[in-house]
């Protein structure tokens, strides 16, 4: 019965990720090196991901996820199942040092990307379940502390593999949610406290990424060294002006920015597509910023609501940090462009995070 009062999926959203789609499979190619056997292999891997993802979402629109609320055993389930997958990665042969990867029939994907919506599952379900004790600091208490057990596994793995981008993005989204969930102020202030202390122990603990924070804040000082991306993507940025060179006529990407079809893919957009091209791309995503706001505040479900938070916040803050990266106004963390940046497993992960977004806006009001 509960089906028969569901509304359409959310239209708009599902256009405006479409276009940033269809953006990603052109910079893609341009990026990878136009008119070469890289490129076009790079653009049939990303296409092939796309169809799947495209699947994925179809699929996941459909969920009813009201379900989860009352039988959360799927979510349980599910959660032990990626606890392995994330162990299991340092089974794998490292790539560039990190072990992220599952190798399996040929092809390779990252646990973590797909964990990112399981946990937004299990934060909104715990904060809903419990939200009659948030605001009582010592009952609460328990609570917390074992939804940050739940949690804080998985991301420690995450961490150590290592990935301090994902789980930095993961910390901020679980954050805002326990916030909005209603977590007493006392026990928040405690929650933000021990995140911040977290991320300036792995900061300082970790050569490379101590010395991405000093780079951040000095590229110039080791301009062929670890200020070298930062420098040469804003070189990029500079050259496109505001129409740009012209789609695949980025010098930038052929010789000088490194990861240019991947983490660094907004600065050859924003060469070749100048201003007119990267404020179309914020445009996208605040649009699905927009959307994702429209869906929470007409959903009257308060785990669907904590849910399309945590979905939006997925892709948008993910976005946002990327393009800050890019214009050097925050340090290097090595996370992709939701949609856009080359990698099948990112691309998959946020046309999923899409189509569970787009699952909750069939229970939106009018």
């Amino acid at each position: 019965m509960a089906l028969d009062v569901r509304r359409p999926i959310d239209r708009w959203l599902l256009l405006f990720a479409l276009l940033l789609v269809a953006t990603g499979m052109v910079w893609v190619y341009s990026a990878s090196g136009l008119k070469t056997s890289i490129a076009t292999t790079y653009l049939a891997q990303q296409m092939v991901a796309g169809g799947i993802g495209i699947a994925l979402m179809l699929a996941l629109s459909q969920v009813d996820l009201r379900a989860l609320r009352e039988k959360p055993r799927a979510l349980q389930v599910v959660y032990v199942l990626f606890v392995v997958l994330l162990v299991a990665v340092f089974f794998f042969p490292d790539v560039k040092g990190a072990h992220r990867w599952i190798r399996f029939l040929g092809q390779r994907f990252q646990p973590s990307e797909f964990f990112k919506p399981l946990v937004v599952l299990i934060t909104a379900w715990w904060m809903v379940r419990y939200q009659d004790v948030w605001g009582q600091l010592q009952e609460s208490l328990p609570r917390l502390v074992l939804l940050m057990l739940v949690i804080g596994l998985p991301l420690g793995l995450i961490l150590f593999e290592p990935d301090f981008g994902t789980t930095a993005l993961i910390a901020v989204v679980v954050f805002i949610l326990v916030f909005l969930g209603g977590l007493h102020r006392a026990l928040l202030v405690g929650v933000g406290g021990t995140l911040a202390l977290g991320a300036t122990v792995a900061i300082m603990a970790s050569p490379y990424r101590l010395a991405r924070m000093m780079s951040f804040r000095n590229p110039e000082a080791d301009p062929l060294g670890k200020g070298h991306q930062a420098l040469q993507s804003l070189i990029a940025v500079g050259n496109g002006g505001v129409f740009g060179v012209g789609v695949g006529n980025s010098m930038q990407k052929l010789f000088y920015l490194p990861e240019a079809h991947n983490d660094f893919i907004f600065a050859v957009i924003a060469e070749e597509a100048g201003l007119i091209g990267t404020v179309t791309v914020l445009l996208l995503f605040s649009a699905i910023l927009w959307r994702g706001y429209r869906i929470t505040r007409r959903v009257r479900d308060g785990f669907l609501r904590l849910c399309a938070i945590g979905f939006t916040l997925l892709l948008v803050v993910q976005a946002f940090l990327n393009m800050s990266v890019v214009l050097s106004i925050a340090p290097n963390k090595g996370i992709p462009l939701p949609f856009i940046s080359y990698g099948g497993t990112s691309l998959m992960a946020s046309m999923a995070i899409l189509g569970l977004l787009l699952a909750v806006s069939k229970e939106a009001s009018e």
